[in-house]
This record gives structure tokens, C-alpha cells and sequence, in this order.
């Protein structure tokens, strides 16, 4: 497989949960329909996207002893937050550190990566870009998704230059142990 760059690594969000922050994209984003529903873990944050001449064969053996060593992560959403100085809206994570975790392994994996400006923040994207209305912004901040889910596939996601649509190019499950 050649990898396209950008080629980001992410936790895919299981149903129901999928479906609702989908609802919430479609009432006030069009930009976000098309994008997979899931958590960057590499690509937008903290570490860069997979580097475009990264050897593929290499990069599969790294993806999947970091898949070995990752337990299936349950997870529920936080709050919803507001990225400073932009109309970008995201549900946070209500306990960060699982997404931290895999996030290290996959910076310390030998997986070469692009740079990032921005530090890791595990999030789901809710909304980008234009503007809203003083209302229709205090909804964002009031929403709530509660309950509890279990992530466990990891996949590449990366754009295609023919349809400019985001999707999947690879997937593991998370096959780790607990601790």
C-alpha cells in the first residue's frame, strides 16, 4: 500500500454514539458530513500525520505491535469545547488519558510522522469554520452526549485526491490486555 499524505491515525466511535454526533454535524456543519466520525490520535494534533515516504511495510509492523499492547478503551464524551480564536467545536474527552496513552506509544513507535503546530488533544469534531449565531453557539456549548462506549479499531483515514472524500485505508482492533 502507498500511503497518501495526509495519512491520519484515529479511533473510530461505535454506535449509537456515531449517529448522534453525526445529527449534531449535520444541524451546523456541512463541511463535517463527509469526514469519518472517530479520534485523531495522530495527524491533527501533537504528533503530525504518517510521513508520506514512510516505508509501508514498516509502518504496518509498528501499527500492529501498537495495537497488541492497547486495550480496548471505554471512553465517554466530556463537555464541548471551542478551539481559541476559530469556530471550531469539539466534544472533549471525559478521561483524556487512554487517548493520551496511545498517542505516546504511536510518537514512540518509529513510526515516522509530520510535524504538528498544535499539542495533542484527544477530541470528537463537532463543527469548523463560518459563523454562528449567538444562540446556535450557546446550543453547542449546553450539548451533552452521555454514555459510556467501548473504542476498539484503530484505522488510517486519508483523503482521496479523485473524490476528495475522507476514508478508511486501514484497520486494526485494539487486542491489548487491560490494566
Amino acid at each position: 500500500m502507498n500511503l497518501r499524505n495526509p495519512t491520519y491515525i484515529c479511533l473510530d466511535i461505535p454506535e449509537p454514539f456515531r449517529t448522534k454526533v453525526r445529527e449534531v454535524r449535520e444541524a451546523f456543519c456541512d463541511r463535517l458530513t463527509n469526514f469519518p466520525i472517530e479520534i485523531t490520535i495522530a495527524g491533527s494534533s501533537g504528533i503530525g500525520a504518517i510521513a508520506g515516504d514512510a516505508e509501508w511495510a514498516t509502518v504496518e509492523t509498528r501499527l500492529l505491535a501498537v495495537c497488541s499492547k492497547t486495550a480496548p478503551i471505554v471512553a465517554r464524551f466530556g463537555g464541548v469545547v471551542r478551539f481559541p480564536g476559530t469556530d471550531t467545536f469539539v466534544l472533549s474527552m471525559g478521561d483524556p488519558m487512554p487517548f493520551v496513552t496511545i498517542h505516546e506509544r504511536l510518537k514512540h513507535s518509529g513510526i515516522p510522522f509530520e510535524p504538528s503546530n498544535f499539542p495533542f488533544f484527544p477530541h470528537c469534531s463537532l463543527r469548523m469554520s463560518g459563523e454562528l449565531s449567538p444562540a446556535d453557539i450557546s446550543r453547542l456549548f449546553s450539548l451533552r452526549i452521555e454514555g459510556e462506549f467501548e473504542i476498539d479499531l484503530l484505522a488510517l483515514q486519508a483523503r482521496d485526491d479523485a473524490t476528495g472524500r475522507v476514508g478508511r485505508v486501514w484497520e486494526h482492533r485494539l487486542t491489548g490486555r487491560p490494566m
